[in-house]
């Protein structure tokens, strides 16, 4: 009998499950990543002659396509990790079908962008409650043309990011831990609670970088148990790219605009910034919960017994 997909999603990690090997193999795909994404932000600013520090802004559909590309060190990473130091599969990271599972990806985008409606109408209302100079301003900031123009390769440059980010955390991290522990502490809260305080950026966000902790935490907890439970990358993938993918509609201006065809001006340490994050975490843990009660016909994963 074929197992349920929960039981095997972590499988091809347990021979070489050691915290030694995990821990490691970890900082190896960071060191890569990070000498990667050295060579790419000199290359590209070589080329479009331009300071490399000005790049990170990614004011201009260029720079911000440089940041993206800047990823590719994460797969980069991973397939030396996976292959040399656990002998294994790079594609072994999606799941034990060895590829994404498409129909998962499509409902995530789907999921993704309810929740993102969701929080726009809700967000109707603020002008109920917030005086007209406060108020959330949006401007243009492409011509239509142009934006049609890196609208395809924009949507292909987030598909390679979105994707380095799932493979690294649900799926390399997530199959090392759940292979060699049980308890979703570990597996899923801990680290997401880690990954949730590495975005702590209270120079940028003031008060609102608990929330933004908070809510990122959320997310990747969430995500390690959708991932756990369809025993493959490709849910947790659609509801990252459907929520990243935003980023070619609205931007935050100042901040990784250059794809973006419209952008808000938003004051990151305001109380309405707080009301959105807040919102959007409330969002997240409803479409969760609705998920998880439809999905309860499969197998608990908190008692789900260890892979051997």
């Amino acid at each position: 009998m074929t197992p349920a997909p929960q039981f095997s999603f972590w499988s091809a990690a347990a021979p070489t499950c050691q915290i030694w090997r995990s821990v490691l193999g970890f900082i190896l795909i960071h060191v890569v990543f990070f000498a990667a994404t050295f060579a790419i932000f000199m290359g590209g600013a070589w080329l479009i002659d331009k300071d490399p520090a000005t790049i990170l802004e990614g004011a201009t559909a260029t720079h911000t396509a440089i940041f993206f590309l800047t990823f590719l060190g994460y797969h980069l990473g991973l397939w030396l990790v996976v292959r040399f130091l656990h002998k294994r599969s790079y594609w072994t990271l999606f799941g034990p079908q060895k590829h994404v599972l498409w129909r998962q990806f499509r409902i995530g985008i789907l999921i993704a962008l309810g929740v993102a409606l969701a929080a726009g109408l809700l967000q109707t209302v603020e002008p109920l409650f917030v005086a007209p100079q406060d108020q959330t301003q949006l401007e243009r900031n492409l011509p239509t043309d142009e934006w049609m123009l890196v609208l395809v390769p924009a949507l292909i440059l987030i598909f390679i990011q979105i994707f380095a980010e799932e493979l690294v955390f649900r799926g390399y991290m997530l199959q090392q831990l759940r292979a060699r522990f049980q308890s979703v502490w570990i597996w899923a809260i801990l680290p997401s609670v880690a990954f949730g305080l590495l975005h702590a950026d209270p120079s940028t966000w003031g008060i609102n970088a608990v929330f933004y902790v908070i809510h990122t935490s959320v997310v990747g907890i969430v995500l390690s148990f959708v991932t756990i439970r369809t025993g493959n990358i490709g849910a947790a993938a659609g509801l990252h790219f459907g929520n990243n993918m935003s980023m070619v509609l609205m931007g935050n201006k100042g901040s990784l605009d250059g794809f973006s065809l419209f952008v808000a001006e938003v004051d990151l340490k305001g109380w309405t910034t707080s009301a959105s994050m807040m919102l959007q975490t409330v969002l997240v843990l409803i479409a969760f919960a609705i998920w998880w009660k439809l999905t309860q016909g499969q197998a608990p994963i908190a008692n789900a017994s260890k892979a051997d």
